[in-house]
């Protein structure tokens, strides 16, 4: 009796190919992102990128400059014009994580610090790493150290006199949790369609191509509905209890919350489209939402990650709705500064509108 129920359960799982992806391929996966991540991160071994600035034309100086940038085993962005100010513009913007201005020598500094480091709130730790390195490098170099700190840090991202949250890189979660919930809560209104169409209920009401459209247009809706409801929600509670500032630029957070819950939508839409059941709907989209999260930042911040993982994570629509959200809340962008952010939700979201009434019409998925 026992080996029947056995045996029975194993063909099931065989002939649920889905099922067998999420149950022997996903957890080794998610497990290789992770490992990768903390062991990329393990003695403070990240994969940093530093924008770098020299503002002394010292000979001395610029030789210490290509010295500390021939030894450096992370990645630095310099140029001969760059100034403080677009040191302090790419590492808000997120182009590089940490930046580095040089006016002078440290044996030879007086009373103020030679080096300047400028952090971002959401990748502290890379500021952190990079001034170890920095005194690594000094100590190697032989050379001699003033009494006082001769790294001073400046934050990329002016506070002014609002208040903020304690800890800046709670700003950063609201975005990254935003999008995992909204996936989530989509996939899962989605999948009341396939079970509509296993009632048959979708062919009583489906008597003509209009219908159809109509019918995937009035679902897309009211889970975008759903979505940014949630988003509210949630940057209510990181006001209300994380110091959040969401009312500097009210009309930028709508357009950014509407952008994500358009596409976490439009993609729930499209996942069920492609699924046949709802067995398979809840396997397929369980895999598609552990695997964005992973690997587009809503889990670990992106700059911890491997260079081939941070690419990966454009492609998700975690790492476009966190630039989005986050880019209102802690970088104070306007509307027209996340035009291209604007383009990538709101385009592929109607790309995804768009595949799912072509596959739905098609197939008859509905």
């Amino acid at each position: 009796m026992i080996s029947a129920v056995l045996k029975t359960m194993w063909l099931r799982l065989w002939r649920d190919k889905g099922a067998l992806i999420l149950a022997f391929i996903l957890p080794g996966f998610i497990f290789a992102v992770f490992a990768s991540i903390f062991s990329n991160a393990a003695g403070g071994n990240l994969d940093i990128r530093v924008a770098m600035a020299v503002s002394s034309p010292d000979a001395a100086v610029q030789n210490f400059a290509q010295n500390l940038q021939g030894s450096a085993d992370y990645s630095i962005t310099f140029k001969s014009d760059f100034t403080k100010a677009d040191i302090k513009e790419r590492i808000a913007l997120g182009t590089e994580d940490v930046g580095l201005i040089i006016s002078g020598l440290p044996a030879l500094a007086n009373d103020a610090p030679a080096l300047t480091i400028i952090t971002e709130p959401s990748r502290d730790v890379a500021a952190t790493i990079l001034k170890g390195q920095i005194r690594q490098f000094i100590a190697t170099q032989n050379i001699a150290a003033p009494e006082f700190d001769l790294i001073a840090s400046e934050s990329a991202i002016e506070s002014g006199a609002k208040k903020g949250p304690k800890d800046p890189s709670v700003t950063y979660y609201v975005g990254g949790v935003a999008i995992l919930f909204l996936l989530f809560s989509a996939m899962q209104g989605a999948a009341l369609t396939l079970e509509e169409r296993e009632s048959g209920m979708s062919r009583r009401i489906l008597p003509g191509p209009l219908s159809l459209m109509k019918l995937i247009f009035g679902k897309y809706l009211f889970l975008t509905f759903i979505g940014l409801t949630q988003v509210i929600l949630i940057l209510i509670v990181a006001a209300l209890f994380f110091d959040v500032d969401i009312t500097s630029n009210i009309a930028g957070l709508v357009f950014a919350c509407l952008g994500t819950a358009s596409l976490a939508a439009s993609i729930g839409m499209l996942t069920a489209s492609l699924c046949r059941t709802p067995a398979q709907m809840n396997t397929v989209s369980t895999f598609i939402v552990l695997l964005c999260s992973a690997i587009g930042g809503s889990m670990v911040p992106r700059f911890m990650m491997p260079d081939w993982l941070q690419g990966l994570g454009r492609f998700t629509p975690n790492h476009w709705a966190i630039e989005a959200i986050y880019g209102i809340l802690a970088r104070g962008q306007s509307l027209g500064d996340l035009l291209w952010v604007w383009l990538i939700l709101f385009g592929c979201s109607a790309a995804a509108l768009f595949l799912t009434v072509i596959i739905t019409h098609r197939l008859r998925r509905l």
